[in-house]
Order: structure tokens, then sequence, then C-alpha cells
């Protein structure tokens, strides 16, 4: 597993380096203050844990762009996650089992160079994760979550831009009950 991770974070460091390179090569334009976004947008991320497998989001954000190139967004998400209960006395899987959950946060995030093309940007949010049962299974069903995403968008249209994000993501405490997950998201922006 932890070569998926390496790999993983590999390819997210190798397409923001290549978008931030394309935007540095032309004419910079802002996302102007007072714009509104809608972004429908899901996600894979593996863990850190021996109890979670993978973690699937699906849903979407809401974002106002309060200065030039910095937003704050509404996210909900739906998690699908793939957990399996460790027998401690022989190391095996002893019941695998998914947990379905609802996440809530508010996210920050600044469009560090933007281009008629593509923006570069960097993110951090916090909020919240309701689930059907315990995540992980030594966790909580109700847990805090933090956030921190790097990652770019690309213009297709004028209001509408493909996103593409890595992003870490923590649930619960910061303690062998609490999950850390990475991995990446895709979202399709509709800006107005």
């Amino acid at each position: 597993m932890e070569r998926l991770f390496r790999k993983i974070l590999f390819m997210l460091a190798g397409v923001c380096l290549a978008l931030t390179l394309t935007t540095v090569l032309v004419a910079a334009q802002d996302y102007k203050s007072g714009s509104t976004y809608f972004e429908p947008r899901g996600g894979v991320y593996g863990t850190f844990s021996d109890h979670v497998k993978v973690i699937a989001t699906y849903g979407g954000a809401l974002g106002y762009f309060i200065l030039d190139n910095f937003s704050l967004e509404a996210e909900g998400l739906g998690y699908y996650i793939d957990q399996q209960k460790i027998d401690i006395a022989n190391g095996i899987a002893a019941k695998n089992d998914t947990a379905t959950a609802f996440g809530g946060s508010l996210m920050a995030r600044w469009h560090i160079p933007a281009s008629e093309s593509a923006t570069f940007f960097i993110g951090a949010g916090a909020g919240g994760l309701w689930a059907d049962r315990k995540v992980p299974y030594n966790g909580m069903q109700y847990s805090v979550t933090e956030q921190a995403e790097l990652g770019a968008t690309v213009r297709i249209t004028d209001g509408f831009n493909l996103k593409l994000a890595g992003r870490y993501q923590h649930i619960g405490c910061f303690d062998k009950t609490g999950l850390s997950a990475l991995g990446g998201n895709l979202g399709l922006q509709f800006t107005f």
C-alpha cells in the first residue's frame, strides 16, 4: 500500500509542476472578487491505516471569491469507506465491511499564478464527518476532519473549468483512532 501512495504523490506532483510551468508562460488573468462557482466533484484516496483500504468521495462545492484569486467554499461530500476489521491475535482481516458517511467542510483556496488558460492553487479547510458506523473500527462515528490540497484548474470555455487537486485529509483524532488519507479529486467548475 505504501508503494501506491508514493506513486499517487509522484503523479500529482508531476501534474501540478507541469500546470504551474504552463501558467508562467501566458499573460495573467485573475478570478475577480464577487465571482461565484459551483463544482460537482469526485475523488479517490488511499489511507495510512491497516483498517481502511480505500475512500471514495462524491458531491460538490459552492464557492465565492471574496478577493481576487481567493475564495471561500462550502463543500458537501458523500463517502464510501472500504474498511476491514483486523484480528489482533493473528494479524489478519477478520471482517470486510463498508461504511457510508456524509462530510461537510469550509475551505479556503488561493489561486497563486493565474493565466488565461490555467491556474495553480493551494487550499485548506476543516469540517465534520457523520458515518453510519465507526471510521475506522477503533475510531468514532462522528469526527472532525481537516484537509489541505494542492492543484490546478484548466479553462475549457468561459465560465467552465476542469479542476484537479491532490488532497491530504485527516478524519478524527491525531492518534491510533484517527485516519489519514492521501489522494485526489476531479471537479467540473462552473463560474458565474
